[in-house]
């Protein structure tokens, strides 16, 4: 058997986050995340910048300092669609959303497009 094509074992594999089902696409748009009050009937939102985005997700930085939960309605300005979010990690600079639905292939090649208005 090849070493090649044998099997991989854990040491070999990369780690789930490491393996993107679809490309990032790197680009700088203008969102709003919108999502639920906490005990209030409402709704938030906050400005955002999105810096990349795939089919599967993107990744939106500079939010304010109100809490975001983990279930968010992303829109980018310039589209009318609000597209449901899961938040599946935090960090310092911002959030990972993860789309509920995978966005056609089409779409995000447009809005990574630098033609597409970065506002």
């Amino acid at each position: 058997m090849d070493i090649l094509s044998a099997p991989k074992n854990y040491l070999s594999r990369l780690p789930d986050e490491d393996r993107r089902e679809k490309p990032r696409r790197q680009t700088n748009k203008v969102a709003t995340v919108y999502y639920l009050l906490h005990g209030v009937r409402g709704y938030s939102k906050q400005s955002c910048r999105m810096d990349n985005i795939s089919e599967n997700g993107c990744h939106v930085c500079r939010l304010l300092s109100e809490p975001i939960p983990d279930f968010v309605y992303f829109v980018l300005e310039g589209l009318e669609a609000k597209f449901p979010c899961a938040v599946v990690d935090r960090s310092d600079d911002g959030l990972h959303l993860k789309f509920m639905t995978d966005l056609p292939t089409e779409l995000v090649d447009r809005i990574a497009d630098k033609k597409f208005p970065a506002n």
